[in-house]
């Protein structure tokens, strides 16, 4: 019994934990939004190249297999029901709607939100951001809102990358694998998306980014005690944007194909 308690105990305190942290994003997310009227555009077409150019490769790998994946994982289901060419309709719909904007938040979260955490953190280590507010200059202006920016608007663009290379790997699969011919696949595939889906998607993009930079930023400016404390921000940026993005993206599924299905 008394492991059972101890149990309960840790996940709760975690659990107080995380929504302390969510709290805290809160709070520097309307810090960050204030200060948008200051903002100048060179540092944020910095940060997009950073996080989003060099992050294209990686992101078309990554849905050019979750869209192969999808396909072959649902082809022998339909094949029993004689609907294998289903399997461009389940595609398409699956990579716009979900997989699309999420798998590539999860790889933003990684590739885009540990490195904003570990350069924040070694900055506050370093006394550096102490430094920026000795000065008068805003740590949240110069460090914290170009970056959230720029992921933002690239996190849109990697997500319609995503959506095409997601479909298109589905079509490689069920024209090479399941012998459905190319025109059928991509009619079959173009009439199953409706527009909607896409500006959906993009809302999806914008806020996954806004979880993924006021959580480096958070992890980051709170950092302490050298290395191991920079370890540590980065290591908790990487997994409480994964948690939060996974929450926020059932939230939107309820929201967008639940409450608003009939709107």
């Amino acid at each position: 019994m008394s492991i059972v308690v101890r149990f309960l105990g840790s996940m709760g305190q975690r659990v107080v934990t995380l929504v302390e942290e969510v709290g805290q994003m809160g709070l520097l997310f309307n810090r960050t939004a204030l200060q948008v009227p200051r903002l100048k555009p060179e540092p944020v077409a910095v940060q997009m190249i950073r996080f989003g150019v060099r992050a294209i490769p990686i992101v078309v790998l990554v849905n050019l297999f979750i869209g192969m994946i999808v396909t072959v994982s649902i082809s022998e289901m339909l094949r029993q029901f004689n609907q294998l060419n289903s399997v461009a309709r389940v595609n398409a719909v699956a990579v716009t709607r979900e997989l699309a904007p999420l798998m590539t938040a999860i790889v933003m979260a990684g590739f885009a939100g540990a490195a904003i955490a570990a350069e924040i953190a070694t900055m506050n280590v370093n006394e550096e951001i102490l430094a920026l507010e000795a000065g008068a200059l805003s740590p949240i202006r110069l460090l914290v809102l170009p970056r959230m920016l720029g992921v933002c608007v690239m996190m849109m663009c990697l997500t319609l990358i995503a959506m095409v290379v997601g479909m298109f790997g589905g079509y490689v699969v069920g024209t090479l694998l399941l012998d459905i011919g190319g025109p059928t696949y991509i009619d079959l595939n173009n009439n199953a998306v409706k527009w909607p889906d896409i500006p959906k998607g993009l809302v999806k993009a914008v806020a996954f980014g806004v979880i993924i930079t006021m959580v480096a930023c958070r992890q980051g400016l709170k950092a302490g005690g050298g290395a191991i404390g920079v370890g540590k921000a980065t290591t908790n940026a990487v997994v409480i944007s994964i948690v939060l993005i996974i929450a926020a993206n059932l939230c939107f599924a309820i929201l967008f194909y639940w409450t608003l299905a009939g709107v």
